[in-house]
């Protein structure tokens, strides 16, 4: 018996077989039913398509007809065309020939044409425009522009030039181009530019070949004019030879105050009205002279001058331009070591004020014509030096002022105060021939011309009647009592220490640079004792007889100059003839300088060179020790002095003295017993409303004590005072006053001095308390104007003069010092007279 298992399969199969089968039938049942329905329709399409058969073999019949007849034509138009051409060919055949020749220049032009045309085409590429009209560069705004011009001029410079030339081509273009005289384009400074910076910027010979050789090196050119052109600007435009040199053997303090004898310059000019008509020459051609309601139509110019540390100065301000204070607009009549005293001005400058005093007109070229014009004087300077100029007997006479005879006492048991003393009022007006009766007046003016110093008589003023009073107030307030701080000698001393510090500190770095050249001197003349063959000479050297730079490797002599010996002409390093410190190689631009054998009067050996090196390496290395020891010296004293200053400040508790100095200082005006006098800045910063209550606040708003009834008025009324001077102090400007203004200005004087007799009744009267108020208003009503011209420029001319003498101070002859320094002064006036002045007033 058969498994279950097997018996479904086969029952399967079964089922799928019968299934199978029966799908088949229905399909046989399908097509038998399709085969009736399609069987008519295929007999119908058969016999259409027989009908179109007929059809189709009746138009093959006609088609074969057309055809025959078409052949037929066709043979006939051949046979003419054959005659046709027959007929043509021999006009073909003449033409031919000349045909064939013209194809043939037309094909080798055409070829040529391409060729060009490439060209053309390659060129056009290839240039910066590519063909189209470009835009003028000057147009053009946009940076991307700009740029994509010089990306297209690069690319056909690389394409012109190579790749790798690119940078040599340009640097080469570049200095094509500042030469071309053709172009406006330069890259390098004119002499007069390069003059201009080695002014401005007091740059040495030294500073200039350094920086020279450094663009040389970095930027392959040299922006700056050469040395010799730069000093024929300067030579062109010095002043030095209107003026004589004398040397002068004065008294000197030393650094330990003991008088010591000093040689020392005395300059003086020779020819004022020269000076003065360069001056104005250059001024109205550059369209800087002015002349106003103050004016007229005068030449003005304030004479005076002033001590400045141990230099008394003579000088003109010139009153017709916009800035007559300006110190690079003072021009310097002469200079000397000593006091501003009058005779000491008598007996150096006896004759420069002859020719002032003969100064009645200049004479100058306008551009255009020859023109003259009256002058009028001013003398200028503070009260010292004006009476100085007059002979008077100063400010501590019994009639202190020099407009007027009126006596008081300034100082001792018969001291005028303002309580019992009018100040204001004037006495008798001194006049020229009163004052040649008693004494020698240096300068012909009457001293009504002169009127109070604008600079000083301020600033005086502020320091005594107000700073002074402050601090006496604030020792009153900590202490009950009032002491007058009298330091000024102590901040000259100080001031001249510091002074004195920085000059030697430049002459001793002078002697080591002067040092460091005579000991490679030595070395390299010693090296060639040794040897017997000479050096083979190359670019380096020059021709001395024996070239110690061309002989050297050391970097010392690299800033070496070469100059023209003016007895051989022969072009000389001057460390070869010699010429190693800093004062022989200034002194050698200034003079005919000569060379060694020339001045031997001989070719020296390379033995007697070593002893001539060796002696001066001596005596700069004693030079050097000497100056090393005196900065030491000065050094020590300067910290001294100042330690001490500040150390007796120094107080265990904070008192009001010191709080009001905390107040001076938070304003910029610093009073600390350290310090200098009092600038025209720091008096300007005082007197504003805000600082001025700031300052009495430390009175009002005492935490040590309330002020009494008595000292708050005295406040109340020193505010005034403050105020009042504010006003006056802005009076003394450049500009012209009107009526209405000086009226204002007499009503607000007026007032100033009754409010300060009112607050410091016991206050002495200072000669420019008496000045300010007596004879300003008759000095406004007759010119108008009050500090247009004043001191202010003089004492501007000190700070000057000191960074020259810094910037000379390796020159140890007084002479060619002062010559440089005279010139320097010409140099700055010039810069002035054209409008470029770089002063700008503090």
């Amino acid at each position: 018996m058969a498994p279950p298992r097997k018996k479904a399969t086969v029952r399967k199969e079964n089922a799928k077989q019968a299934s199978i089968f029966k799908q088949a039938k229905n399909v046989e049942i399908q097509h038998e039913a399709e085969k009736e329905v399609l069987l008519p329709r295929l007999k119908n399409e058969v016999f259409y398509l027989k009908k179109e058969v007929e059809e189709l073999k009746e138009n093959l019949k006609s088609s074969n007809k057309n055809l025959l007849d078409a052949q037929l034509e066709i043979k006939r138009l051949k046979s003419e065309n054959d005659i046709l051409i027959a007929t043509r060919k021999y006009e073909n055949d003449q033409f031919s020939s000349s045909l064939l020749e013209k194809q043939k220049e037309g094909i080798d032009l055409k070829c040529r044409a391409d060729q060009l045309q490439k060209r053309v085409d390659a060129l056009v590429e290839e240039s910066p425009s590519r063909g189209k009209c470009l835009k003028e560069y000057s147009m053009i705004k946009a940076t991307s522009t700009k740029k994509d011009r010089y990306e297209r001029i690069i690319k056909m410079i690389s394409s012109f030039v190579g790749h790798l030339n690119v940078d040599a081509f340009l640097y080469d273009f570049l200095k094509m181009a500042d030469e071309d005289e053709e172009l406006n384009f330069t890259m390098k400074l004119s002499p007069w530019n390069c003059f201009f910076i080695a002014v401005k910027h007091q740059l040495s010979d030294g500073f200039l070949k350094d920086f020279k050789q450094f663009t040389k090196e970095h930027l392959h050119i040299d922006i700056f004019a050469s040395r010799q052109k730069i000093e024929e600007v300067k030579k062109k435009f010095a002043t030095s030879k209107y003026y004589t040199f004398e040397r002068q053997t004065v008294m000197k303090p030393s650094r330990s105050g003991k008088q010591v004898m000093a040689e020392t310059a005395l300059v003086k000019a020779n020819d004022v009205h020269e000076l003065l008509s360069r001056r104005l020459e250059v001024l109205s051609r550059h369209g800087r002279l002015l002349f106003d309601d103050g004016t007229k139509d005068n030449i003005v110019i304030g004479v005076g001058g002033d001590k400045g540390s141990d230099t008394t100065k003579l000088v003109i301000v010139l009153e017709n331009v916009d800035s007559p204070n300006d110190p690079h607009a003072v021009l310097l009549l002469g200079l000397y070591t000593g006091n501003d005293s009058h005779s000491l001005l008598k007996q150096n400058f006896a004759s420069v004020f002859d020719q002032l005093n003969q100064l009645h007109s200049v004479r100058y070229f306008d551009g255009s014509n020859n023109v003259e014009k009256a002058v009028v004087m001013k003398p200028l300077g503070d009260c010292k030096f004006v009476s100085a100029m007059y002979g008077h007997a100063g400010q501590n006479s019994k009639s202190p002022c020099y407009v007027c005879n009126l006596a008081w006492s300034t100082h001792g048991s018969d001291t005028a105060s303002l309580k019992n003393f009018d100040f204001e009022l004037s006495g008798e007006i001194r006049t020229l021939s009163d004052l040649k009766k008693t004494g020698v007046p240096l300068l012909d003016v009457d001293p009504l011309n002169a009127g109070p110093p604008g600079v000083h008589t301020i600033l005086g003023i502020c320091q005594y009647y107000c700073i002074d009073w402050l601090i006496a107030m604030a020792i009153n307030f900590d202490t009950g009592s009032s002491s007058p701080a009298n330091l000024k000698q102590l901040k000259k001393d100080l001031k001249k220490l510091v002074l004195e510090t920085e000059e030697t500190t430049n002459l001793v770095d002078s002697l080591e640079s002067s040092l460091e050249r005579i000991n490679d001197a030595v070395t390299t003349i010693q090296k060639n004792c040794k040897t017997t063959k000479p050096k083979q000479k190359n670019s380096s050297h020059c021709t001395s007889s024996f070239c110690i730079v061309g002989s050297s490797k050391k970097s010392s002599f690299r800033d070496s100059s070469i100059f023209q010996c003016t007895s051989c002409k022969a072009a000389i390093h001057d460390v070869c003839a010699f010429y190693i410190t800093e004062e022989q190689r200034l002194v050698m631009d200034q003079t005919n300088a000569v060379c060694l054998d020339c001045r031997h009067g001989m070719i020296p050996s390379i033995p007697d060179r070593l002893s001539l090196a060796l002696e001066i390496q001596k005596s700069v290395n004693e030079q050097l020790l000497q100056a090393q020891d005196i900065l030491e010296v000065a050094d020590n004293e300067r910290l001294k002095l100042e330690q001490h200053l500040k150390g007796s400040r120094i107080q265990s508790e904070v008192s009001t003295r010191q709080l009001l100095e905390a107040a001076l200082r938070s304003i910029g005006c610093d009073s600390r017993i350290w310090y200098q006098d009092l600038t025209g800045n720091q008096a300007r910063k005082f007197l504003r409303h805000s600082s001025i209550d700031k300052v009495l606040a430390v009175f009002t708003s005492n935490s040590r004590r309330a002020p009494n009834a008595s000292e708050k008025q005295k406040i109340d009324l020193m505010r005034s005072v403050m105020l009042d001077l504010a006003t006056l102090m802005s009076a003394a400007s450049n500009s012209v006053k009107n009526d209405d203004e000086i009226e204002e200005i007499e009503r607000v004087l007026e007032r100033f001095v009754g409010n300060l007799r009112e607050a410091q009744p016991d206050a002495s009267v200072t000669p420019k308390l008496h000045l300010l108020s007596s004879h300003l208003i008759p000095y406004l009503k007759r010119y108008r104007s009050w500090g247009r011209v004043t001191e202010q420029g003089i004492e501007s001319l000190h700070a000057i003069f000191n960074r020259l003498n810094v910037r000379f101070a390796a020159v140890r002859d007084p002479i060619q010092k002062a010559t440089l320094i005279v010139d320097r002064l010409s140099h700055f006036n010039l810069i002035f007279d054209i409008g470029s002045s770089w002063f700008k007033e503090e």
